[in-house]
């Protein structure tokens, strides 16, 4: 993706603008200030990515993607840290006062602390050889003081000494990315206030496999396409952190509606406590999961609740549409359906488009051949656009592949926000 070779590439720079700058104190030192340079921009970096940049989805082919890098950035620079820590710089640099220099010194141990037990707490999801997973408003949590730490690193930055003056190439670099991420942090904490539309829950509808949550916007709609997610929150207690679910209907008048599987705490309690009334927050709509961006043939393969984007997908489809698309929605049993009713009726108004509902409690497992069977088109230079378990997406890919199917380009997106 070129937005992940433009990332690596602005850190792999500071480091080669360190060689100018200190190459001259020695190889141990050189590189202990060339890994904290390339540290602290990957660190400004993620600051930037953590505020969503909608401008930058196509660079990275998605805000699913966006979020992979922003972890790996943190990879990057907490290995690049350590590095610096353990190769203490000798050298006889340049301060602005001695004083000045020392406090800057205990800001940045401060700093690397901080962000050494944040960094740890936000990459290890669960705990080591236990099945308790971290709790999600503590991820949350630790994402927001991030920035904080940040900050502290910026003022060691710029106040320790160093062995090139402030007007040098790698001073004048790392000032801009101290900027672009103190700044990124201030817009991702505040702005979210700007970016939240107002919506009025109309109905919930508790179905076995999924609560239907549709809400009407106060004032101002999102503006969402066929296929992308949001981010939602209640205002009320035990529902205020905000969560991304896909968009599974989007209506005229702004409307939009949810299908939230109760898998984890928060949408648990959702299930509990959601009622018609409530007031609720939706920032979106983010991603690049949507079939406007595929070929004349497409399959959409779904698990479970994974039909979520293909409900908004199919209900935007019209008659007109050259497209030839085939929707299976792998389930269990009828239970686990998710407005079946729906899409085959979409399926009987529409020419194009045929809807499969395969119970795997009847028939087994989905294999290629089943899907290739129930394709009214020849799948060869088809669009597979998947969204369910990764085990399925991977046995339907390969057995499509050993059946000598050549699929056109297979599309999914990584739900992994932590």
């Amino acid at each position: 993706m070129t937005g992940r070779a433009i990332c690596f590439a602005l850190c792999a720079f500071a480091a080669m603008l360190s060689i100018p700058a200190a190459s001259w104190t020695g190889l141990a030192t050189w590189l202990s200030l060339a890994c904290s340079s390339a540290a602290f921009v990957a660190m400004a970096l993620n600051q930037f990515l953590a505020t969503r940049p909608r401008f930058a989805e196509p660079l990275f082919g998605g805000l699913d993607q966006i979020y992979r890098m922003h972890r790996h950035l943190g990879i990057l620079a907490l290995v690049l840290i350590l590095v610096h820590f353990f190769l203490t710089p000798d050298f006889q640099g340049k301060q602005l006062a001695s004083d000045l220099n020392k406090f800057a010194k205990n800001v940045g141990m401060a700093g690397f602390i901080g962000l050494m037990a944040l960094i740890a707490l936000s990459l290890i999801k669960r705990i080591p050889f236990t099945k308790i997973e971290t709790p999600y408003h503590w991820w949350r949590l630790s994402h927001r003081l991030i920035g904080v730490f940040f900050a502290f690193i910026a003022f060691h930055q710029f106040f320790i000494k160093r062995p090139f003056a402030g007007d040098a190439w790698l001073a004048n670099y790392l000032a801009f990315f101290a900027v672009l991420g103190v700044v990124s942090y201030l817009y991702a904490e505040f702005n979210g206030f700007f970016r939240r539309r107002k919506y009025r829950v109309v109905t919930v509808t508790r179905l076995s496999s999924a609560t239907i949550v549709e809400a009407r916007p106060i004032g101002r709609p999102i503006k969402v396409k066929p296929g992308q997610f949001a981010f939602l929150s209640f205002v009320k207690p035990g529902l205020r952190e905000p969560h991304p679910f896909t968009v599974a209907g989007y209506g005229k008048d702004g409307s939009v509606r949810f299908a939230i599987k109760p898998l984890g705490d928060f949408t648990k309690r959702l299930r509990e406590l959601a009622q018609v009334g409530d007031e609720i927050r939706v920032e979106g709509g983010y991603g690049r999961f949507t079939h406007a961006r595929g070929g004349e043939k497409q399959v959409w393969l779904a698990g479970g609740i994974g039909i979520t984007p293909f409900l908004a997908m199919a209900s935007s489809l019209k008659a007109e549409d050259p497209r030839q698309i085939l929707l299976v929605h792998c389930v269990r049993d009828d239970a686990e359906a998710v407005e079946a009713e729906k899409l085959a009726a979409r399926d009987a108004e529409l020419p194009n488009f045929t809807f499969r509902l395969h119970k795997s409690g009847e028939a087994g497992r989905l294999e290629a051949a089943g899907l290739k069977a129930a394709a009214p088109f020849d799948l060869n230079g088809a669009d597979l656009w998947f969204c369910g378990p990764p085990l399925l997406r991977s046995a339907i890919a390969k057995g499509l592949s050993a059946a000598g199917v050549k699929i056109r380009r297979l599309e999914f997106e990584r739900f992994e926000f932590r």
